[in-house]
């Protein structure tokens, strides 16, 4: 009778513990590199090998990061860059193109919601016009301007990372960043339908939506975790559904542009 022995303890959690899969070779830009999560992200990556390419707003703080990412081994450069300032971002994309030649990977990190209530907004636009250049048309401009440079290798990917919960497209007191987070999850979901056929894949990935209340060492550890969620993204391309009865909608959407709308939305296409 054959005789059934217990896995040594060592294999057993060999098996449960996930492998470490290297980035070694990998060129990633991350944009408010100097946050939480772009901190955090930065150190993950780091430590997998991946080449960092750390934009912020503020030099001495991207000076410390990289230092801190070198004196580990690590490699990582710098740019200092307003997002929201479209001169900027052409100049960074012009040093990244120049210096680099593309970018494997484009992290995009959402900065901080402005919080205040419509009503209180009614003579502050500019609070909308900031929302839109920091989260929508900055990004979008960085985006565009590094994808000729993928399209040609065939390859990329570009991760749009922000604050998010089953409430924040309707949250209330953050009429202008979620505004302009919507604008960009829209974008990013038609990104990824036309560039998947292209070998560039647009992830997003989401972290609970900031709190006041939140303790320190807690925003910390999400920080930690959403770095996490970002290198398993890296490494995770999900394939995308395909369209199911594209050439019937696109016949039906010239006649009955909004029955085709409803359409989709039934049948979750």
């Amino acid at each position: 009778m054959p005789e059934f022995r217990a896995a040594p303890v060592g294999f057993t959690e060999r098996q449960r513990r996930p492998p470490e899969r290297s980035l070694a070779g990998r060129r990633v830009l991350i944009t408010d590199a100097c946050s939480d999560v772009g901190l955090a992200t930065a150190r993950t990556l780091a430590a997998r090998g991946a080449q960092l390419l750390l934009v912020a707003r503020g030099s001495d703080q991207l000076i410390a990061a990289c230092d801190q990412i070198r004196a580990n081994n690590g490699d990582a450069h710098w740019y200092r860059c307003d997002i929201s300032a479209l001169g900027d971002v052409d100049e960074l994309v012009t040093w990244v193109l120049s210096e680099f030649g593309a970018v494997d990977v484009l992290i995009n990190t959402a900065g901080r919601p402005v919080r205040r209530p419509v009503t209180q907004s009614l003579h502050k636009f500019r609070d909308y016009q900031r929302m839109m250049a920091a989260n929508y048309f900055g990004p979008l401009r960085l985006t565009l301007g590094l994808l000729p440079a993928m399209l040609r290798s065939g390859s990329g990917h570009v991760i749009n990372v922000g604050p998010w919960n089953a409430h924040t497209g309707a949250a209330p007191n953050f009429a202008s960043y979620a505004s302009a987070q919507a604008a960009w999850t829209t974008f990013g979901q038609c990104a990824d339908a036309e560039l998947s056929p292209h070998g560039i894949q647009v992830t997003a990935v989401h972290y609970p939506a900031f709190s006041a209340d939140l303790d320190p060492i807690e925003y910390r550890d999400d920080a930690d975790r959403t770095a996490h969620r970002i290198e398993s993204a890296i490494h995770t391309r999900t394939p995308r559904p395909e369209p199911r009865f594209t050439r019937t909608l696109y016949a039906l959407a010239g006649v009955a542009p909004r029955s085709t709308a409803r359409l989709m939305h039934a049948f979750g296409i």
